[in-house]
């Protein structure tokens, strides 16, 4: 079956409207003889004529009346797929899809989520918790357009990955723990090693900053309790009366506020994680993922008050990890 092209309809709606080859060729800027010949070629595979051409007056046969309505509506659709796609270029339609981790999530993804819709009504933001790893594979996998994730990434990718903000961790204990009923202010990492470790497991990358920290301080943490989400540790550890585990104390804001844990600053160690914003590569990043980035960096940005480093995460430049004893980053 021949193809009907594009250039062939504009043509055909030209002299339909105009009832006149040569107004239509004035029109669209084009020679006669070229529209008279797209004409009868559209004739040849309709196989019926479109116009009558009596005594130099042009007008539309029965078949031809169909089919300028018919054209007129692939012509409208056309517009409209145009249109939409105008729409997603200026930002008024399209989907953004981001993950975090829950302890990220708690502090960060209210915020983003207000901040962003404040701004782009229209776009649909998806937002999902999840551990680095997971993450990773999604953005790889094409499932995600950004993630906040634990540094450094372990995971081979060709991703972008941005420093935002670094995080100091403490220890956490229930209220009923004997180092909250002591009010002690401080401790030592290793004296932690005493009681029952709540801890998420190995591929949580807390988990693995925790385990390098003890590794340097000479033991290996054994867990009591091992779970795969960080919040099933604040919820186990809000009951444990010897329990104890090791978070970010922005992790825990709402139950430090209700007075369910305690937070204890480490004194012999400062241990921190890294959080950065992953991405896929340019080319593969939407103009509402864009849009995306730069409401996650201002947020991080202005956040000086819960511990965060105080910088625009788009200035900062990532330190060599540090040798020096005592102190311990992802």
């Amino acid at each position: 079956m021949r193809k009907i092209e594009f250039k062939q309809l504009e043509y055909f709606l030209a002299v339909a409207e105009n009832l006149s080859f040569t107004k239509a060729a004035e029109e669209i800027h084009v020679a006669q003889p070229a529209i008279s010949q797209q004409i009868k070629y559209l004739e040849f595979v309709l196989g019926v004529p479109l116009f009558n051409r009596d005594n130099k007056k042009v007008t539309l046969t029965e078949a031809g009346h169909l089919f300028k309505k018919s054209a007129l509506k692939v012509l409208d659709s056309i517009d409209d797929a145009v249109q939409v796609i105008e729409e997603l270029r200026g930002l008024e339609r399209g989907s953004v899809s981001i993950s975090m981790s829950s302890t990220v999530a708690t502090i960060l993804m209210s915020d983003v989520i207000h901040e962003f819709r404040s701004q782009f009504p229209d776009i649909k933001v998806k937002v999902s918790e999840a551990v680095t790893s997971e993450s990773i594979s999604k953005l790889n996998n094409g499932e995600l357009d950004l993630a906040i994730v634990t540094l450094p990434i372990v995971e081979e990718s060709n991703l972008n990955v941005e420093h935002l903000f670094d995080e100091d961790l403490e220890a956490i204990v229930s209220s009923k723990h004997p180092l909250a009923q002591e009010n002690v202010t401080s401790v030592d990492l290793v004296d932690l090693n005493r009681y029952q470790w709540i801890l998420a497991n190995n591929s949580n990358g807390l988990r693995r900053l925790i385990n390098d920290a003890c590794e340097q301080k000479g033991f290996c943490p054994i867990p009591a309790i091992e779970v795969d989400r960080i919040s099933s540790v604040k919820n186990i550890l809000i009951y444990s009366g010897n329990g104890i585990t090791i978070l970010p104390p922005t992790a825990v804001l709402n139950e430090l506020s209700l007075g369910l844990v305690k937070r204890i600053p480490l004194k012999d160690i400062r241990l921190y994680r890294a959080v950065g914003l992953a991405s896929r590569s340019r080319n593969l990043i939407t103009p509402a993922a864009l849009e995306m980035m730069g409401v996650v960096k201002q947020i991080c940005y202005n956040y000086p008050e819960r511990s965060f480093i105080q910088h625009p995460a788009n200035e900062f430049k990532r330190n060599e990890i540090s040798n020096k004893e005592g102190t311990v980053k992802v």
